[in-house]
């Protein structure tokens, strides 16, 4: 069978960049249905494989995926087009969102930037319970997830969620090590016949030096350069590097960024997640929104462009540099322990995110239960957009009134 064109795998993925609402899951069944089902570029096997890779890696699992998948159909340039289709849809949609919204913010009144808070706070607290189901389920799990919580709370540094997800992955290896033996849940079973991947493994080492060298090279021309504003390019570059478990994860490390710093207000911020959850495509496209707000250069588009490359710019790096020697990380339980740690530490992120919001936002029994009815809606098969501004539009109303 003939590889499809760099156009083909660019129109196939924009429409799944188009179409594809509900979340990193869902991605992958709407990829399994295009790319094995109907178009046969690859078979299950393949698939399975595919994914179980780009799980143990950090950064959004789907979009990983499909960066691996054009790889496979034609190199470099066809995991380019992959990228640029799934993700060109949703990055266009947020910079507008950005644009408009600072454009016509005063729109909204108090009441209706509090029910949007109450509906991030519904979005991240269902994040955090289908995380915890997921990631969490031994003993020593729970304890890291905790732990990584009152970690945040009781070390005020500015680098300590970064620092948590280490020592999560650390302490993980440690307790697999001191117990003699490596717990690996069933959905991190592997097997090892996906052929051999073309990229060679000196290119792959390239790649691995190319993914390090930014954490090292930025924060030296800062320092003797002066070139202050790389630092955001540093803040998206690490977020899209350290982020394991789904699109939800990047909200309390680009908030620590750029909320707590006062580059962004909490408002504008909490605007952008909310418009995120309705998009197609990559959740990690709320960095194109982050980055339209910033005063990098002079031009917005350009903003919007270079935090959507810094975010997702990892994922090519680790994919090329890992594509090799997949089936050897395949084998290496130490590594999938530590990444066991590492998600458990993830959703101790969130845990402490559910209860700094909870604690500002939550302000009369109304919103609570205004919440709880949101998170059954997210249960539902409701379709998502519906959901949200349908409870966006009633409980506004209620608090108008009342």
């Amino acid at each position: 069978m003939q590889p499809p064109s760099l156009l083909q795998i660019f129109l196939t993925f924009l429409q799944l960049g188009c179409t594809s609402f509900g979340g990193p899951a869902a991605h992958l069944v709407f990829f399994h249905r295009k790319m094995v089902q109907q178009l046969h570029w690859i078979n299950d096997i393949q698939y399975q494989q595919l994914i179980a890779l780009a799980q143990l890696l950090p950064g959004p699992s789907s979009s990983q995926v499909g960066i691996g998948l054009g790889y496979m159909q034609r190199g470099y340039l066809g995991a380019l087009m992959a990228w640029l289709g799934f993700t060109l849809p949703s990055a266009i949609l947020m910079a507008l969102v950005a644009v408009l919204g600072q454009r016509y913010f005063y729109v909204l009144n108090s009441h209706s930037f509090h029910v949007i808070q109450l509906i991030v706070f519904a979005v991240v607290s269902w994040a955090f319970w289908q995380m915890l189901r997921s990631f969490c389920k031994s003993g020593w799990q729970f304890a890291l997830m905790v732990a990584s919580a009152l970690f945040l709370t009781l070390v005020p540094l500015s680098f300590n969620q970064i620092l948590a997800i280490v020592l999560a992955g650390l302490l993980s290896i440690a307790i697999s090590k001191y117990s003699n033996k490596v717990t690996v849940t069933s959905g991190q079973s592997v097997t090892t016949d996906l052929p051999h991947p073309k990229v060679q493994k000196k290119q792959a080492i390239c790649w691995g030096i190319a993914f390090v060298l930014p954490f090292i090279v930025v924060p030296a021309l800062v320092h003797a350069l002066g070139w202050s504003k790389l630092h955001f390019f540093t803040d998206f570059y690490q977020t899209g590097s350290l982020v394991f478990g789904g699109g939800h994860v990047i909200l309390p490390l680009l908030r620590q960024d750029f909320v707590s710093s006062g580059m962004v207000s909490a408002q504008a911020f909490d605007l952008g997640y909310a418009f995120a959850q309705l998009m197609p495509g990559p959740l990690f496209n709320f960095a194109t929104y982050i980055g339209t707000l910033l005063d990098w250069t002079d031009q917005l588009w350009l903003n919007a462009l270079l935090a959507t490359v810094a975010i997702f710019l990892p994922s090519f790096f680790l994919m090329f540099a890992t594509l090799p020697y997949w089936s050897w990380l395949m084998q290496q339980a130490l590594i999938r322990q530590a990444v066991m740690g590492i998600n458990a530490a993830v959703v101790g992120l969130l845990l402490y995110l559910v209860f700094e919001l909870g604690h500002s936002y939550l302000t009369r029994w109304e919103d609570i239960t205004f919440v709880i009815l949101m998170i059954v809606l997210l249960r539902s098969k409701i379709p998502l957009w519906f959901s949200l501004i349908a409870g966006f539009a009633l409980y506004t109303s209620y608090l108008s009134f009342f």
